[in-house]
């Protein structure tokens, strides 16, 4: 499709091969014979790689983003694969035809086999466990929703959840009379075994799900999900991860985890455009699920995954563009960027540490500590030093309250970026 043609370009310059989505021709695209620009990607001992890679970005290179947590940054290869998809859709759409083996201009109801394959390469799952939503709100509702749970029967959390994550499970508390309990965590959290410990004395007989966030949004906990989701299967209880801050940040494998079921935000570390989500349920507990939103396939027992996304009619652009940034992420590769998060994270971690007015309210424990750091310093509120950090460096971060901001570490970051934070903060606390 002629839509994918500058898309397919700019990969092609940067040295990345194009998907080909056989499920859907207009998700496909031949490599046109002019590929080619003049941009091309760094290698891999290139000493500029990330400054290369950042170029790659739409933010004005005198402005640095440390808000990932909320939002990603669309490279410009995925931001042309959506753009250039949105326009050649309306120039073709007399030429939808409807028929079967034609191009299907509409999100929402077709299978998208390739594109769900290459989302589950990320978390180690297979194309049938896999679901292409809008978000994880919408995932985590249609878990909560679909799971047969009558009253009395408790539902698991932390007290760190985001909005999205606990708003399911409290709605059936109220509408249908189930339990839902919220575990304190301890801000800083010291070490993984007290998470454990915390979940493992609170099961009862009645525990049907836990459900608790892999990477926590507000203080960036990386939570020891693995050993609670061994303790729920010990048990038979429904183990459920919203990973909206994970996937993209470090790698996740889901059948490792052990968990039931895991979604995911690709508009936040992925770095795909708002309006895609990621759904996996495992294949041996997809028929505890049942269908919310229903559609042709709502019932269909084979392919899970093709069951949970039948959603209505979405934009077919923002697959294209999920599809880039999938491409974008893989061609870097996932533990390169893992790396490169810790390694900014830790360099701001360790600036504030020096700092006498400066409290660190994320873990700092090796096992907990994540790409997002949620820091307080004494006398300044956290509405002033975000604003303080824009208005003297136009560096962005994100008020958490009153008194802390949030500060994500992504590779598009640099060490001097962090430097200059540190820099700002001494000078308003003259320390």
């Amino acid at each position: 499709m002629l839509y994918r043609r500058t898309f397919v370009q700019s990969l092609m310059a940067l040295g990345v091969w194009p998907f080909t989505n056989k499920s859907n021709p207009a998700l496909a695209s031949a490599i046109p014979a002019d590929a080619g620009a003049t941009q091309t990607w760094p290698k891999d001992n290139d000493p500029n790689y990330w400054r290369s890679i950042r170029q790659q970005l739409l933010i004005p290179p005198d402005e640095a983003y440390f808000n990932t947590g909320t939002l990603g940054a669309c490279p410009r290869p995925v931001m042309d694969a959506m753009v250039n998809s949105l326009r050649e859709l309306e120039k073709t759409k007399a030429h939808f035809e409807y028929r079967p083996g034609r191009p299907y201009y509409l999100a929402g109801y077709e299978s998208e086999v390739a594109l769900r394959k290459k989302a589950g390469s990320i978390i180690n799952a297979n194309e049938r466990e896999v679901a292409l939503l809008q978000n994880a709100t919408m995932g985590i509702s249609l878990v909560a929703n679909g799971l047969d749970l009558k009253p009395g029967d408790e539902v698991l959390l932390t007290d760190q959840e985001h909005d999205s994550g606990k708003g399911g499970w409290d709605l059936r508390a109220k509408r249908q009379g189930i339990i839902v309990r919220k575990l304190p965590i301890p801000i800083p959290t010291p070490d993984p075994q007290t998470v454990i410990k915390t979940f493992a004395d609170a099961i009862t007989p009645r525990t049907r799900v836990i459900a608790i966030p892999h990477i926590t949004s507000r203080y960036g906990v990386v939570l020891p999900i693995k050993q609670i989701c061994e303790l729920a299967r010990q048990r038979g209880i429904f183990t459920f991860i919203d990973g909206a801050q994970a996937v993209g940040q470090l790698r996740v494998d889901v059948k490792a985890i052990g968990c039931d079921a895991y979604a995911t935000s690709p508009h936040k570390w992925l770095l795909a455009p708002a309006g895609n989500g990621l759904l996996y349920v495992r294949e041996d507990r997809a028929k505890d699920v049942w269908a919310t939103l229903a559609c042709k396939q709502w019932d269909n027992q084979t392919d899970v995954g093709f069951r949970m996304m039948q959603y209505g009619t979405g934009n077919l652009s923002l697959l294209v563009g999920f599809d880039a940034a999938l491409d974008f992420h893989l061609r870097i590769g996932t533990d390169r960027v893992e790396q490169r998060v810790t390694e900014l994270a830790n360099r701001l971690r360790s600036g504030l540490q020096k700092i006498k007015a400066a409290k660190i309210l994320s873990p700092t424990h090796p096992a907990l500590a994540s790409a997002l750091v949620t820091y307080s310093i004494a006398g300044v509120g956290g509405p002033l030093l975000q604003d303080e950090l824009w208005n003297r460096k136009k560096i962005r971060v994100r008020a958490q309250g009153e008194d802390a901001v949030r500060q994500s570490t992504h590779f598009y970051n640099s060490p001097e970026e962090i430097d200059t934070t540190l820099e700002i903060i001494r000078a308003l606390t003259k320390g």
